[in-house]
């Protein structure tokens, strides 16, 4: 970004993503806070082309665009063929998604594009799938609906939780509805104490 003058190569830029996505001033500097790296990045060689060929890929409208690009400005300084396009078509083709669930799944949590899909995507859909004895198809509409489990570590999420229900003889579907949970308000609903890991 050092490198870069302001007023012939920054301003420019941001301009025309502005103007491309209709952003208001204050998403404009949501994405500027969120994502940085954008200021060093030339809106017609490099932005551009990754948003439309990735409006293209979801058929998104414009406002579902822009959506997209608020929620997570980080997806613009994605490369499309080598992270987005790739991560799209292994977790449709994984899930037997349609063309809808892929874009619902995408639009509810687009962070799951900067994932790495080999080495953090497939452990975590293996988990749930093994742990909680899911069919394929049970899996995919479970995703489908709760896109942000695939957020979530299995280390420090899924695994310490779903120890605590066994423990207690509660049913294992409670990790996955009370996901959003804090620690504390998860682990005092099942009547489990607070592993001391966490009491840190």
């Amino acid at each position: 970004v050092l490198g870069y003058s302001f007023e012939s190569n920054i301003k420019p830029s941001l301009a025309a993503l502005q103007e491309r996505l209709l952003l208001s001033d204050d998403h404009l500097q949501r994405v500027i806070t969120r994502a940085p790296q954008v200021l060093g990045l030339n809106f017609h060689t490099n932005i551009a082309p990754s948003l439309d060929a990735l409006q293209e890929r979801l058929a998104l409208d414009n406002d579902q665009l822009r959506k997209l690009v608020v929620r997570f400005p980080s997806v613009i300084c994605l490369s499309f063929g080598s992270n987005i396009s790739p991560s799209i078509a292994a977790l449709q083709e994984r899930l037997s998604l349609s063309e809808e669930q892929v874009r619902k799944v995408v639009m509810a949590h687009p962070s799951i594009l900067s994932l790495s899909f080999e080495s953090n995507v497939v452990p975590k859909l293996d988990f749930l799938q093994e742990e909680l004895g899911l069919s394929g198809d049970a899996l995919r509409d479970l995703v489908v609906k709760k896109s942000n489990l695939l957020t979530y570590s299995i280390e420090k999420r899924y695994m310490p939780r779903l120890k605590a229900c066994r423990s207690m003889g509660v049913h294992d579907a409670l990790v996955i509805s009370r996901i959003t949970q804090s620690n504390e308000r998860f682990y005092e609903s099942i009547g489990a104490p607070l592993p001391s890991a966490m009491l840190q």
